[in-house]
């Protein structure tokens, strides 16, 4: 059993799939082009951090993308499952579980991610059995198990400005012990994309 396994949550970049926020900001094509950036610099940061990578795909692994990424830095491929965001990383973070003593599981809308900040979220699950990235929206950027349970996301309000507070309650009524990291930052919107640019 591996001790540390990192997971990505990825879409397909398919025009009007990817980045629908943004499209009314600066157009399909460039909200598509804009995600790819995004999942790249993560794609990067995992393949660079050394840690064993899921690539756990959306709506499945066939689009091209996801083969070449497979190609060029061997990561394996799994396909999201689920009805909800709470149900597709509960099924990820179990699976993961079965491999690895410990599981990060990040997406690819923060472009502020690096090996120090995913180093830190291992370390945490040393001790407790949840550790959460919060996100200055209040959702959060990355979450952490060292074991998972049934109802750990039950009543969670996803795109609510409450996902993280949610998050914890959920956690500390199923006897999880959680840990929070540092607050970033994620692409959501233009004013996002120029906070990006700019940095």
């Amino acid at each position: 059993m591996a001790d540390k396994l990192l997971q990505i949550f990825a879409k397909a970049p398919v025009q009007g799939f990817v980045k629908t926020r943004l499209i009314p900001s600066i157009g399909i094509k460039s909200a598509t082009e804009v995600y790819i950036e995004l999942l790249e610099r993560v794609v990067t940061l995992a393949a660079k951090s050394g840690y064993k990578t899921q690539l756990w795909c959306a709506p499945d692994q066939l689009h091209d993308y996801f083969q070449q990424i497979v190609k060029k830095h061997h990561f394996i491929l799994r396909t999201q499952r689920g009805d909800g965001l709470g149900e597709r990383m509960k099924y990820a973070l179990g699976q993961g579980l079965e491999e690895a003593r410990s599981v990060v599981l990040i997406g690819a809308d923060c472009p502020v991610f690096t090996e120090a900040y995913l180093a830190k979220a291992f370390d945490a699950l040393a001790e407790s059995d949840v550790v959460l990235g919060p996100a200055e929206d209040g959702g959060f950027v990355l979450i952490g198990c060292g074991k998972v349970q049934k109802d750990m996301f039950n009543e969670v309000g996803w795109g609510e400005s409450t996902v993280l507070e949610q998050t914890l309650g959920a956690m500390a009524k199923v006897g999880l012990t959680s840990q929070l990291l540092p607050t970033l930052w994620d692409v959501d919107t233009l004013a996002d994309v120029e906070r990006w640019r700019a940095s």
